[in-house]
């Protein structure tokens, strides 16, 4: 049975590992697989949930989960901080982050490079390994490539095969679906480590062919991420100039957005929201100006990319600023409740969230804040600021961030005079025309009138 090592046991190299170790076929496994995580606290903690044979709650997907306990109960899930694991793999998979430097305006290269080295220093002949870390253009073919080949040469190993293939995976309830259904991107200049790589994810997903899209150049693969990833930023950018625009003149925009999604060419516009979170939109647009810069030494400028990222930067502080405008000292020194503080619905991640700059608002308002959030587990306000379902009454301010589903049949009786703003289209119509009707609370939800 070959062995698959999964490196980096986040969001993305969780679920691989998981769906590795569950690929099988005549009803026999496939594959003897492996996740290693950094010695590191982080990865020591992130370990100890994976050991500790409980289902880690990394999102809301009951189908994830049920999947993940199955192979949990057959002894199928294994991790560990020996490199030793690398030695002899026959695939890798590299899930691991390559950061941003936001200070600096560059890539952390040093830090993921340095992964890579520790991976080839251990490598035996004829190892596939398969990169699904967001990089930027050029990074695998000009700097990984050349260091695995010279720590190879050391050991008088000649053989190895190299592919990138990023990983397209929804956050959220549609975790397990997105991850078996979703087209497979993979890029690589030797056709051998594609019919390898191809092999795999028909493995692992029971993908057709159709669904596997091939590159010959593994920098046209990191291109594809960063493009799929700006466009989706640019668009969020772009509506917040014009939700701007609407508030100040008064104008519905929610309505009119739903008027062009009537277009099916138009059928993907935004809408307006609080605030730009997460590990991918925050940064990966500037990826491309990155690999311009500091892998392929051209002087190749994104305006609309990067202007994307400053605009998004800033949403949620111009939003709560038309809030303080609007609401002045009716919000001074009063109990906030913050509803949902993940950046995104069913998933309990917090990097980026918008919610920490709404939390700061409030807080420099020198209100008394807190926050609900069942499916969170990890935030730094975590253990100070979060409380149960039954504590969610009398709140003079009630702010909705994010659509868990498990909100949907979530009803506060709000006290009389209460503020309720909806920054992300949490609440379904009805009861928000239930809110606009009574007069005994004030509203605002974002993006109408």
């Amino acid at each position: 049975m070959k062995k698959i090592v999964v490196q980096g046991l986040g969001y993305v190299g969780l679920a691989m590992m998981t769906f590795c170790a569950g690929a099988k076929k005549n009803n026999k496994y496939l594959y003897n697989v492996v996740g290693v995580e950094k010695n590191s606290k982080k990865g020591l903690e992130i370990l100890n949930k994976i050991n500790s044979k409980q289902n880690p709650k990394i999102v809301d997907d009951k189908h994830f989960s049920k999947f993940y306990s199955k192979l949990l109960k057959e002894k199928r899930i294994k991790a560990s901080t020996d490199k030793r694991e690398y030695s002899d793999a026959d695939v890798i998979f590299v899930c691991s982050n390559c950061d941003y430097n936001f200070s600096k305006n560059k890539v952390d290269l040093e830090n993921y490079v340095k992964n890579i080295d520790q991976i080839s220093n251990r490598i035996k002949s004829g190892c596939l390994i398969i990169i699904q870390s967001t990089l930027p253009p050029g990074t695998t073919d000009k700097i990984l490539e050349p260091l695995i080949k010279k720590n190879l040469n050391k050991r008088r190993i000649k053989k190895f095969l190299l592919c990138h293939s990023f990983e397209r995976i929804t956050p959220g309830k549609d975790y397990y679906v997105s991850m078996n259904n979703i087209e497979r991107i993979i890029g690589s200049k030797d056709k051998a480590a594609l019919r390898y790589t191809k092999k795999i994810f028909n493995d692992v997903f029971k993908l057709p062919s159709s669904k596997i899209v091939e590159f010959n150049s593994p920098s046209e693969s990191e291109t594809c991420k960063i493009i799929e990833n700006s466009y989706r930023a640019t668009n969020i950018a772009f509506i917040e100039e014009w939700r701007k625009f609407c508030s100040i003149n008064n104008l519905d925009l929610e309505k009119i957005l739903n008027c062009i999604r009537q277009r099916h060419t138009h059928s993907n516009i935004m809408r307006s929201g609080v605030g730009v979170g997460g590990y991918c939109l925050t940064k990966d647009p500037l990826f491309a100006g990155a690999s311009s810069r500091q892998i392929l030494k051209k002087n190749f400028n994104f305006p609309l990319s990067s202007k994307a990222v400053e605009i998004n930067q800033k949403m949620t502080f111009d939003v709560m600023s038309e809030i303080k405008a609007k609401f002045g000292k009716k919000i001074l020194s009063k109990k906030v409740l913050l509803i949902g503080v993940s950046y995104r619905e069913d998933t309990n991640d917090t990097r980026m969230s918008p919610a920490e700059g709404v939390f700061n608002f409030f807080k420099n308002m020198q209100c008394k804040i807190n926050f609900y959030d069942p499916i969170v587990n990890y935030w730094k306000y975590l253990n100070s600021f979060s409380i149960k379902k039954e504590d969610l009454r009398n709140f003079d301010i009630y702010v909705y961030l994010i659509k868990h589903q498990s909100f949907k049949n979530l009803n506060i009786k709000y006290k009389n005079k209460s503020l309720i703003i909806d920054l992300n289209h949490v609440l379904e119509t009805k009861k928000r025309i239930k809110i606009l009707k009574n007069k005994n609370y004030q509203s605002y939800f974002i993006g109408s009138k």
